[in-house]
């Protein structure tokens, strides 16, 4: 029935019952005849004993120098899981209990050995074997399945995230197109009317010099009239498509001469400037007044977020893009990544932004400044133009630490 020679470890130590122990063997297991190894003492042997060679071991109990349970502890030591039968005396059912505890699989009383009892021991002993290997598989199994299903879900969260990050890009830009379209038409039907309601105010402001009460009343449309004019100046460069100039330019020139115009005005305010700027270098291909505005958007909110003073970090560095760099790729998916980007990042100790405010800092018109102080345009138009230029802008924040507004453009 065995398809192969079982190898048997056999420790007794009385000669007379380990041939008899070997008749048993031989004429209950049959062809192919088992592979026998007979210690008789095993306490000078053990060091030089292989457990892990054999498929099954039958020890007695009393062996003198070590006991059977003693070397059945020995080999689960080491980490050998055979099927080990241990002989016992007549009446041994402690030592049996013990045996079981300590590891044994079987336990045969020596007095009542047969054939017969041997055999069906063996071959209980070898099902038990065999259940706890195709066990041990299906556990692994179950464990690498776990595993791949772990890691199927952590790229699928990952997956997910690039997804509504993307999604986050594609709905930011269609608002900022829709804006700009709008834009166009409006803007203009916008500034007639206010250029006839400008020229009257400024007519009656020269006309009724002497009526203070008026004068104070049009004083005050016309700051209204000019922070319109404001928003409709904004509104247009905003919605601007195809008048912008591109040239290979150093950028950190562009970002030094932004920087000498308000670094004084930082000064006054208890703001201390500090740049990082990287020996490398690479051309970058940009529309030098369209990134100037961007320079001046991003440190007017830095201004303002360290109202009482506070640090402003400008940094630049040279990087390799990684994978799928440019989000343009999800709307050009030939688009090649460019060999090198330039970063630049703009980092203030300001308040920082809240998180629920985080999502909307590129909606247009959503600003935290007082009315007075801003029209929630200067990111929106940010984004668009570094959005034009084949680039990448981000902002990180964290509240009661500061801001980063990082920008990645293709060299």
């Amino acid at each position: 029935m065995l398809q192969k020679s079982l190898k048997i470890l056999i420790v007794e130590d009385d000669e007379d019952d380990a041939f008899f122990i070997k008749d048993i063997l031989k004429e209950g297991l049959g062809e192919p005849n088992p592979l026998i190894d007979h210690y008789s003492s095993i306490g000078s042997s053990l060091k030089q004993l292989n457990p892990f060679h054999y498929d099954l071991a039958m020890f007695d109990y009393r062996l003198g120098e070590i006991t059977g349970i003693e070397l059945l502890r020995n080999i689960r030591k080491q980490g050998c899981d055979i099927p080990i039968i241990l002989f016992t005396g007549q009446g041994d059912q402690e030592v049996a209990v013990e045996a079981m505890k300590a590891g044994a699989t079987d336990y045969l009383i020596k007095g009542k050995l047969s054939t017969e009892s041997v055999t069906q021991s063996i071959r209980y002993a070898l099902g038990l074997r065999k259940e706890a290997e195709l066990r041990k598989n299906a556990e692994e199994k179950l464990k690498k399945s776990h595993t791949d299903l772990t890691l199927a879900h952590e790229e699928l969260q990952a997956s997910m995230a690039k997804l509504q990050t993307a999604q986050n890009q594609i709905l930011r830009s269609e608002k900022l197109a829709g804006i700009g379209r709008m834009v166009a038409g409006v803007c203009h039907e916008i500034l007639n009317p206010l250029n006839i309601i400008s020229g009257h105010s400024q007519s009656l402001l020269v006309e009724r010099t002497n009526d203070e009460e008026l004068c104070n009343d049009l004083n005050s449309v016309m700051e209204e009239i000019q922070r319109i004019s404001k928003i409709i100046s904004s509104l247009l460069k905003f919605s601007r498509k195809g008048n912008m100039e591109f040239k290979t330019t150093d950028i950190k020139k562009e970002l030094e001469s932004v920087l000498s115009l308000v670094e004084k005005e930082m000064q006054l305010e208890g703001i201390q400037t500090i740049r990082k700027f990287s020996s490398d270098t690479v051309p970058v291909n940009i529309d030098r007044d369209g990134i100037r505005q961007v320079f001046l958007n991003i440190i007017n909110n830095a201004k303002f977020a360290m109202h009482g003073g506070g640090v402003f970090t400008v940094s630049t560095e040279v990087l390799i893009p990684g994978e799928n760099w440019s989000f343009y790729q999800e709307k050009n998916p030939l688009a090649p990544n460019p060999e090198k980007i330039m970063r630049l990042k703009f980092s203030d100790t300001g308040a920082g932004i809240h998180k629920e405010d985080m999502e909307k800092i590129f909606e247009p018109f959503f600003t935290t400044k007082p009315e007075e102080k801003g029209t929630g345009l200067g990111l929106s138009v940010s984004y668009a133009i570094i959005e034009k230029h084949g680039g990448r802008l981000e902002v990180e924040s964290q509240l009661g630490v500061g801001t980063a507004v990082i920008i990645d453009l293709p060299a």
